[in-house]
């Protein structure tokens, strides 16, 4: 986050502002906080989810753009712009200062004190375990993270958007892009550990604290990045997206209606980012230390997996989930590989609704019918944040069970690991935190919308 002091004592004299007008005020900080835990709530049996699909980054990016509208006229200033948080640098991977002050209107005490002082390095791996690497190693892995998180859904907008949802369906089956699992990542990471997770940690509380806006900032900043590398090509060209409208109030006080396909380019919203640089596009050995592999080798052995089966699987975090799964072919030309991505599908994923949960997928080759004395390479991960609903007894009620999936590009990972001959490849599913059951593994290839590839 750029320490331009202007501008940050703007930003805490508007949320200042914000939050001193009438509480029934359409303005007020807490009303607005409250619109994002609106629309991630069902009610009446009609979902209003704006998590796990493709509607994620558009309706956030509208979220944050009146919200910076309304600051701007709270404090006369038109130009007045959210900072972001700059999570993807070196640099910026600490809580930044200026949400530390417990004087400042900015400050939320409902945070994991043990990240947000003392220069802890946010761990986009983090499932409430603290990471005993060091400091340059957590670093490392981020960075490799989101590079890899661009890099393995370029070809492909679902891989890093999240899937179709559309008006009528009746069973929705939840299924993020890569993007939102690094986003609630450090969700977790900010929030309180223990309890309900509040703030940041959860769903129905997370826009209370103010540096979700600067997270989703950097949020929105990110989906600009990888529109810009595919050429700012729209996404979707799928009306049920780009016609797809939200409502808000604006900072006249009027209710108005916006539409996806108006907000694809950011200038339209008056606004463009600061350009910085993106250490994670460049090179980063991302392929495992030599520690890494020294310890895997210690605590697996050689290990005879067999397929999926056709029962739902429950991970078990004490013992990976492991198998072998058929590839549809080996050795595409580069022809084919532009038209068609090879993508991991985990299907059925059920996650109890207000529990937050986490698995990592990594993905070896085998030996024969046997998995290899490590993991393999770290592919991408599901990640479920919390969503906290308290009955009339003041206890968190327990959510049925939703089901969900996961695809992951592996079309690139093949090629940096040498692997396109192999005709299978051990998929390894290690959880994390959360209770979890998976009905499926498969690889498929699915039609790319772009070639691009970095």
């Amino acid at each position: 986050m750029k320490d331009d002091q202007e501008h940050l004592d703007k930003y805490k004299e508007a949320v200042r502002r914000m939050k001193n007008l009438p509480a029934e005020h359409p303005w007020n900080y807490y009303q607005q906080a409250n619109i994002h835990c609106q629309y991630c709530n069902n009610t009446d049996d009609v979902p209003v989810q704006v998590h796990f699909s493709w509607i994620f980054l558009p309706w956030h990016r509208y979220y944050l753009h009146f919200y910076e509208r309304i600051l701007g006229k709270l404090i006369d200033d038109d130009t007045f712009t959210i900072p972001f948080w700059n999570w993807d640098t070196k640099e910026g991977m600490t809580f930044p200062a200026i949400f530390q002050d417990a004087s400042s209107p900015l400050y939320d005490p409902k945070r994991d004190q043990r990240h947000v002082k003392d220069g802890a390095i946010l761990d986009l791996k983090y499932a409430y375990t603290d990471n005993p690497a060091s400091d340059s190693e957590i670093i490392r892995e981020n960075l490799c993270f989101i590079q890899k998180t661009f890099k393995y859904s370029l070809s492909l907008a679902e891989l890093f958007m999240g899937d179709p949802v559309r008006a009528g369906e009746k069973e929705i089956q939840e299924a993020n892009g890569q993007l939102e699992v690094i986003h609630n990542a450090a969700h977790m990471w900010v929030g309180e550990p223990d309890g309900y997770k509040e703030d940041m940690g959860d769903f129905s509380t997370a826009a209370r604290d103010s540096v979700f806006y600067c997270h989703h900032s950097n949020v929105d900043r990110m989906w600009d990045i990888y529109r810009n590398l595919r050429g700012n090509q729209v996404e979707f060209e799928d009306k049920d997206w780009l016609d797809s409208t939200f409502l808000f109030h604006d900072e006249n006080e009027q209710l108005v209606k916006v539409k996806i396909g108006d907000c694809l380019n950011p200038t339209k919203l008056r606004y463009t980012f600061e350009q910085v640089p993106l250490p994670w596009l460049g090179k980063i050995n991302c392929q495992k230390t030599a520690e890494t592999k020294s310890k895997a080798t210690t605590e697996l052995s050689l290990t005879r997996v067999g397929e999926f089966g056709t029962t739902p699987q429950a991970l078990d975090a004490s013992n990976p989930l492991r198998v072998i799964v058929a590839r549809p072919k080996k050795n595409r030309k580069k022809k084919e590989k532009q038209e068609k991505v090879e993508v991991i599908q985990i299907k059925d994923i059920k996650v109890t609704t207000n529990e937050t949960a986490r698995f990592d997928v990594y993905v070896a080759v085998p030996y024969g019918d046997l998995a290899g004395p490590d993991y393999g390479e770290f592919v991408g991960s599901f990640v479920r944040l919390a969503h906290g609903k308290k009955g009339s007894d003041g206890t968190q009620e327990q959510g049925a069970k939703k089901k969900g999936k996961l695809k992951l590009g592996i079309t690139a990972l093949l090629e940096d690991i040498d692997a396109e001959d192999a005709d299978k490849l051990v998929v390894t599913l290690v959880l994390r935190t959360g209770s979890v059951t998976v009905g499926g593994v498969s690889i498929k290839l699915l039609q790319t919308d772009t070639p691009a590839v970095i």
